[in-house]
């Protein structure tokens, strides 16, 4: 197959052995470059975009992509069925504001392909065009695109790896002293080694998230104070948690101001405020004065009490657009705050979440979690396993806190920690009414976690998709190979010496020869259950 290019007017061709990296220079004050081509729909039966969570099992008519520092990146991948690569293709910008287009063109039977971004007006830009056609695996065209952005990755802490325990799902906003004080203990004595106090810290408010609450959530943030209603001595209470052994981090969101904040009412809307709707507006980036405003509050935090480090969320907020680019103000901000809070505690635990866990961001945070789940743990497993696409191996990617029903089925408390475990395990449940039952499957998993951290930590991971589903995730060493199994048709295909298989799905795994254990880690005769785990010696 052939891939008909045209750039800058000039007709170009590549053949299917193609792996091209082409050199670019877009000129300050141009506005734009914009690169168009042509695929053939040939053998292609299937796309990816980081916007997709799973691969597309159709050729949509339109396929666009819009990324920026804080949301996505710019790539694409056509593959077959087969998930056999026929082009895999974007820019190496991850900063800079882009957009995406793949329109089938019904007569010539082609995708007509557009990619425009943005440039600054204060400087050239270099970048590259990258056009993988090379035959294999559409991850590995992904793998070799990822290496041409030249991120290195950098030492992530070893708390970092520790598992999570989260206030959000438990509680939202209605928390208490007391009630953190009595959890963190309980999460301490599960195995739980960091303690994320979620939104709700900063206003005396007790809530939870419901269709009514939701219109106000957060007219009252922006400020980054502790409300003194809930915790009367903060540094008292934090002290008395982080003795249990705990690392602990404060939610934020930088670029959410709250109309009835100080931060809205000092500086007003029209000037450090922009896109108000309803009771809450966003961070302007075009305001110095704001930015800095919001860089001295969220520093002056860290340096008041002694947190381990903060969960900050929504920098995606602000979203991609070539015709209002902020992708460049986003990463300038995001790399300030970053350093500002290394400055303080150089040790610190900074998270961002799923639409920014890009390889342009690995140098300001130390993990990167999924996005919200709640009670479902299938979604949860896509969307590690979408993050561990994107940042490769070594990177502590973190599970979305595991939430179920109270009164959920024994196997399925099981699955939920078992998804959890293709990232760093984290949990929102309420430990103080949980029953011991449920407990001991919690304890049961994260021994498992700690007991094979160095394989989790430092193995290489492979996913396996069917399609869209996601079939299964593997982590494996020189040792032992780690199998997460979500479709028992493909059993055979794992079961061997040195392999640890999770049964993810809804039937008993055949595993002639393995020692079994059920979703509570005690051994039982015959297949794998639901829940449960298969080891080889």
């Amino acid at each position: 197959m052939q891939i008909q290019l045209e750039i800058d007017g000039k007709p170009f061709e590549t053949d299917e052995t193609s792996a091209l990296s082409s050199r670019w220079t877009a000129h300050a004050g141009s506005r734009r470059a914009i690169i168009q081509f042509h695929l053939p729909v040939i053998d292609i039966h299937s796309y990816w975009t980081p916007a997709c969570r799973t691969p597309s099992e159709t050729l949509d008519w339109k396929i666009e992509l819009a990324s920026a520092g804080q949301r996505y990146l710019p790539i694409v991948s056509f593959f077959n069925r087969g998930g056999r690569n026929r082009l895999t293709f974007g820019v190496t910008d991850l900063i800079d504001d882009c957009r995406i287009i793949a329109q089938m063109n019904q007569e010539f039977c082609r995708y007509d392909i557009s990619i425009e971004l943005t440039v600054p007006e204060d400087c050239d830009i270099e970048f590259e065009l990258l056009l993988d056609s090379v035959p294999g695996s559409w991850q590995d065209a992904l793998a070799r695109c990822f290496a041409r952005f030249g991120v290195k990755k950098p030492d992530f802490p070893d708390a970092a790896w520790n598992p999570v325990y989260c206030t959000w799902y438990a509680v939202h906003a209605a928390i208490t002293e007391t009630w953190t004080e009595e959890t963190a203990r309980r999460a301490a004595e599960l195995g739980f080694g960091t303690f994320i106090v979620d939104d709700g810290w900063c206003f005396d408010e007790s809530r939870r998230v419901t269709p009514q609450t939701i219109g106000t959530w957060y007219e009252q943030v922006g400020d980054w104070r502790i409300s003194e209603k809930k915790f009367p001595d903060f540094d008292a209470h934090l002290a008395r948690v982080k003795a249990l052994g705990l690392r602990y981090l404060l939610w934020v969101a930088p670029f959410f101001i709250g109309t009835k904040s100080g931060f809205y009412a000092g500086l007003g809307a029209k000037e450090a405020v922009s896109g108000v709707r309803g009771e809450c507006g966003l961070l302007n980036l075009d305001c110095p004065e704001g930015c800095d405003r919001m860089h001295k509050t969220l520093i002056a935090l860290m340096e008041r009490h002694d947190l381990d480090g903060l969960k900050i969320d929504f920098l995606d907020a602000i979203p991609p657009s070539v015709q209002s680019p902020h992708g460049r103000a986003v990463m300038n901000f995001v790399k300030t705050l970053s350093d500002g809070i290394r400055a303080v505690r150089p040790e610190a635990l900074i998270e961002f979440r799923e639409a920014y866990a890009t390889p342009a961001m690995l140098p300001y945070a130390t993990q990167f979690r999924a996005g919200d789940v709640p009670l479902d743990w299938q979604d949860n497993f896509r969307r590690i396993a979408e993050i561990r696409l994107q940042l490769g191996d070594g990177v502590p990617v973190h599970a979305d806190p595991a939430y179920w029903h109270p009164d959920e089925l024994p196997e399925n408390i099981s699955r939920h920690m078992i998804a959890a475990l293709a990232g760093v395990p984290m949990l929102s449940m309420d430990l103080i009414g949980m029953r011991d039952d449920t407990k001991n499957i919690v304890r049961h998993w994260l021994a498992f976690y700690r007991e094979h951290l160095e394989t989790f930590r430092s193995g290489h991971w492979e996913i396996f998709y069917s399609g869209k589903n996601l079939s299964g995730a593997a982590v494996s060493t020189d040792r032992e190979r780690i199998v997460i199994l979500n479709d028992e048709a493909r059993a055979a295909e794992f079961c061997g010496p040195g392999t640890v298989l999770l049964n993810l799905t809804s039937s008993e795994i055949r595993a002639p020869g393995a020692r079994v254990t059920d979703c509570r880690g005690l051994p039982v005769p015959g297949g794998i259950p639901p829940g449960g785990k298969g080891f080889w010696k």
